[in-house]
């Protein structure tokens, strides 16, 4: 059955959830979410209905219709005045006045007379035009003196109302993103805020990770964009390139005579700089053949996929299962709870994440079971001179990882299995401490998550015995390593 959300903007009056809701029954529209704060917002109400297409366009329309869409998201401003008032009957009148005269709301007003002849009368207004905030101000000075207050959003007597709407102007901003991508943003924000409430989490710091996570990857754009590079010597005519991004996968590449193969490539936000970049370190990026690989289907591990072009992409069944479903705008496979869709969804708005064509993907395995608790054998990739097995987790990270091991080379890449989180720098931790936050966790199982750590582990230990010396880990986040004592220790 279709799903819609809807961001709808209620009048703070008794009845207006139930007249919402009675639409909703009117057209056989079932509500599986709902959220509504009134310490957050004033307003704002986010629905998400079950329904026929054709009743969630008659929902939509008769929510319109009474004013409760929140089909556009005004440029509000918020400023914060002190007035110099006589203590005295009346003397607000003309303030008043002038405010109803240019439609300005009051988002909140405070003032006590304390036995002084003035007192100052606080007041917070939106202002939907800027351009009458100079007017504005110089008619109130003609007839009170004027401060103007810094607003401070933290400030307890300042009416949340307006919250979202400067969140999505802010992000519209920063992302560059369309009235729908806007409005997305929001709502998945609020169920991520909603999940997180229910656990006891400050709505302040909820939002404030939001912000930190897409500043953070907006920051690093254009010439902003600096990766520390890894380079070694596999074998003969082998060598292993890992690009380390300010944020997102590693992508590794493994360079042979006659070809060039990546594993993971990061987030679409860096599209256009990951591939300057690869052109730069191999210039003869546009004659070599090339496939692609994954470790496993997350967006900030495979952000090229879409836009790579004469690039062979090789995934399994699970991940492209999990594809399609995204392209078919279903929940994907990191999409099974309200934590992660919610995560999963700014993460694609921000990043600018688009689903690769199915049509071009090849599919590595066939009749591999849909459940297992070990790691699996699927299947294999020749790299040169070199043999990869290619394994298949329980998903415990996620469903469809996997793992590419070549005991010849000594190489073994974990993905997100085995990440040496040891070695990230200051920058890189700082990121990687956003997503457990907003998720909780970044497995969809962490009991099986650790499982196959220990077989990770354990397949790392066997290629030590058989090339009698250090694998190396190349893991999906952080330097190269090798471990010691059960430890991973940077190369």
């Amino acid at each position: 059955m279709p799903k819609k959300s809807f961001v709808t903007s209620l009048p703070d009056k008794a009845g207006a959830f139930l007249q919402a809701s009675r639409i909703v029954a009117k057209h056989q529209g079932n509500i599986i979410r709902v959220s509504y704060n009134k310490a957050v917002d004033l307003h704002m109400l986010f629905l998400e209905v079950e329904a026929a297409e054709e009743s969630l366009c008659k929902i939509e329309q008769s929510l319109a219709d009474i004013g409760y869409i929140h089909s556009g998201l005004v440029e509000t401003r918020v400023i914060q005045i002190a007035v110099k008032i006589p203590d005295q009957p009346g003397a607000v009148l003309p303030v008043l006045e002038v405010l109803n005269r240019s439609n300005i709301n009051i988002s909140y007003l405070n003032s006590c007379a304390e036995g002084e002849p003035c007192q100052y009368f606080r007041l917070g207004l939106l202002i939907e035009d800027p351009r009458i905030i100079k007017t504005l101000l110089d008619e109130i000075s003609g007839i009170y003196p004027v401060d103007i207050v810094e607003c401070d959003s933290s400030e307890e007597n300042l009416d949340n109302t307006v919250f979202y709407i400067r969140l999505a102007n802010e992000m519209k901003t920063l992302l560059n993103l369309n009235n729908a991508q806007t409005i997305s943003f929001i709502t998945e924000s609020n169920r991520i805020l909603q999940a997180l409430q229910t656990g006891g989490e400050n709505a302040g710091k909820v939002f404030a990770y939001i912000r930190r996570f897409a500043h953070f990857v907006s920051s690093y754009r254009g010439e902003s964009y600096k990766t520390d590079i890894q380079t070694l010597s596999a074998g003969d005519d082998l060598t292993v390139y890992s690009i380390q991004p300010p944020c997102g996968s590693n992508t590794y590449v493994l360079k042979t005579p006659t070809e060039l193969v990546l594993i993971d490539t990061g987030y679409a936000a860096y599209a256009q700089e990951s591939l300057k970049e690869l052109q730069q370190l191999f210039p003869d990026w546009n004659t070599l053949s090339k496939r692609l690989l994954i470790t496993h289907a997350d967006v900030d591990h495979c952000g090229l996929l879409a836009s790579l072009e004469d690039v062979r992409i090789i995934v399994n069944r699970k991940s492209c299962e999990s594809f399609q479903r995204q392209i078919e705008g279903l929940p994907d496979d990191r999409e099974k709870t309200e934590l992660h869709l919610g995560y999963s969804r700014i993460s694609q708005i921000i990043s600018g994440y688009t689903p690769p064509d199915i049509t071009k993907l090849e599919v590595l395995d066939t009749g591999t079971p849909e459940e297992h608790e070990n790691l699996l054998r699927i299947g294999t990739v020749k790299i040169g001179n070199y043999e990869f097995t290619v394994y298949e987790g329980s998903g415990g990270h996620l469903r469809g990882e996997m793992v590419y091991a070549c005991a010849m080379a000594g190489l073994v890449f974990t993905g997100d299995l085995l990440v040496n989180i040891g070695g990230f720098s200051k920058e890189r931790a700082e990121f990687n401490s956003l997503a457990p936050f907003l998720m909780k966790s970044v497995n969809v199982d962490s009991a099986k998550a650790t499982a196959m750590r220990k077989q990770v582990i354990a397949l790392i230990e066997e290629i030590s015995r058989i090339s009698n010396k250090p694998c190396v880990v190349c893991g999906g986040h952080g330097p190269l390593s090798v471990m010691r004592d059960g430890m991973l220790i940077n190369l």
